[in-house]
Parts: structure tokens; C-alpha cells; sequence
């Protein structure tokens, strides 16, 4: 009787299993199929910028090298910037970079050295930080090196934000340079302006602070340079590990 009764449970779980694979069936040739989105984590990865990318470009570096089938490249300029296009070309730098190493995806970290007059492109007259004019310019420079690295292979640009500075002047320029950043940064399909602020400034306040709790030991370390303006080694690596949590999990 019980061995009766355990066919019939298998029989009707059969007709059912039959009645809905004939359900998905019709389902599936009603439905186009879901395109995937492409894989986050491209490669090769091209990290670059000023001297704020110098700790933060070599630390990344190392860790994405841990990852299978993920080749990173780092290059930083020292003092260099998109105000002084003359003394250093980031744009044609950007050419020869992208030219060389072929990334899908960049990692940029660009304005830290920019606060200083700019002669504006085909006009000539010189302009100072701040002015309408100088916003103007230095924001079609930003937009220019984005389109250049798209231009260039890059499917995903990461445009690093400037974080909280301690000298209030300097604070003040790296928030209006931010605005460019995510201004130039929204209108354009695959680039997007990281705020790592949090992860470097005052719980409390949002501002600057030299040291902070390391989430992992919990122990204070210090995650700005002297001068109030680069991020420390400890620094440095707390923001490769978040980008590469966040970006290639």
C-alpha cells in the first residue's frame, strides 16, 4: 500500500514537472533573451594621474596583480597637472599611455597640482583659479582627457575625487575642482567620479584629519602626509583595497 502510494506522489510530481517545463518552454520563445552586461573587472586596468596617484597607483598595482587575469599599469607625474598643459601634456600623455597598455578600464586622480593660472586653448589670455573663465577652461580640459581615454579603449573611466584638505584655500579649490569632475563626469556614458572621502576625513565632521581607525585592527594610523595634501602609505592602501572591493569584487 505504501509503495502505492509513493508511485502515485511520483506520478503526479512527473505530470506537474512535465506541465511546467512545457509552460517554460512557451515562456522562453515568447521572452527575447536578457542580454549580460559586460564584466566590471576589464583588463587591462591603467591607473594614472599627479602625484596623488603616485602611493595610491602602486598599491593598487600590487593587489590587482593578486587577481586572476587582471593586468594593471601605473603612471604618475609629479607636479603635473591639467592647468599647465604646456609644461606637461596629459592629453598627449594619455594618447601614448592608452596606446601602449590598451586598458578597458583608468583609474584617474587629476587636480591636486592645478591651483595656478591657465593660458585658455585658442584664446591665449591668461585666466586665475576661481574665475568664471578658469572654471570654464578647466573644465573642458577634464572632459577632453575623458574623451581621450574612452577615445582610447577605456569601457569604464573612475575619476578619483579630491578628499578633504587642511588648509581651508586648498580645501576650497579641491571642492570647486570635484564640481568639475562630476559635472564632466554625468554627461558622459561609462565614467564615474568616486568620492573616497569617507573613507580618509573625520567620522564626525566630514572634514580633514591626519589619523583614522583602521577598520581592520582597529588601531590609529595616519592617512595624510605632512602636508596636508597626499594620502600615506596606510592611506594609500586602505583606498586601493576599498577600489577593488567596490570595482572588481
Amino acid at each position: 500500500m505504501k509503495e502505492r502510494r509513493r508511485t502515485h506522489r511520483r506520478a503526479g510530481w512527473l505530470r506537474l514537472r512535465g506541465t511546467t517545463w512545457v509552460a517554460l518552454a512557451g515562456l522562453a520563445l515568447a521572452c527575447p533573451p536578457v542580454q549580460a552586461e559586460p564584466p566590471a573587472a576589464a583588463s587591462p586596468v591603467l591607473l594614472l594621474g599627479d602625484s596623488m596617484m603616485r602611493l595610491p597607483g602602486q598599491a593598487m598595482e600590487r593587489e590587482l596583480a593578486r587577481l586572476p587575469g587582471i593586468e594593471a599599469h601605473s603612471f604618475s607625474g609629479i607636479g603635473t597637472g591639467l592647468a599647465r598643459l604646456d609644461a606637461f601634456d596629459w592629453l598627449g600623455k594619455i594618447d601614448e599611455l592608452c596606446a601602449e597598455h590598451r586598458p578597458k578600464v583608468a583609474v584617474v586622480a587629476l587636480g591636486a597640482n592645478d591651483r595656478q593660472p591657465m593660458k585658455r586653448d585658442g584664446i591665449g589670455d591668461v585666466v586665475s583659479p576661481g574665475s568664471p573663465e578658469w572654471n570654464e577652461e578647466y573644465a573642458a580640459r577634464i572632459g577632453q582627457a575623458m574623451d581621450r581615454l574612452a577615445a582610447g579603449g577605456c569601457e569604464r573611466i573612475i575619476w578619483l575625487l579630491l578628499p578633504p584638505m587642511r588648509d581651508s584655500v586648498v580645501d576650497a579649490f579641491a571642492q570647486n575642482v570635484n564640481q568639475a569632475i562630476a559635472a564632466e563626469a554625468a554627461r558622459r556614458p561609462g565614467v564615474t567620479a568616486h568620492d573616497f572621502s569617507p573613507l580618509v576625513a573625520d567620522r564626525r565632521t566630514g572634514g580633514y584629519t591626519d589619523r583614522i581607525m583602521d577598520p581592520q585592527t582597529a588601531a590609529a594610523i595616519r592617512v595624510r602626509d605632512p602636508d596636508g595634501i597626499h594620502l600615506t602609505p596606510d592611506g594609500a592602501r586602505l583606498l586601493a583595497l576599498a577600489l577593488i572591493r567596490e570595482y572588481w569584487p
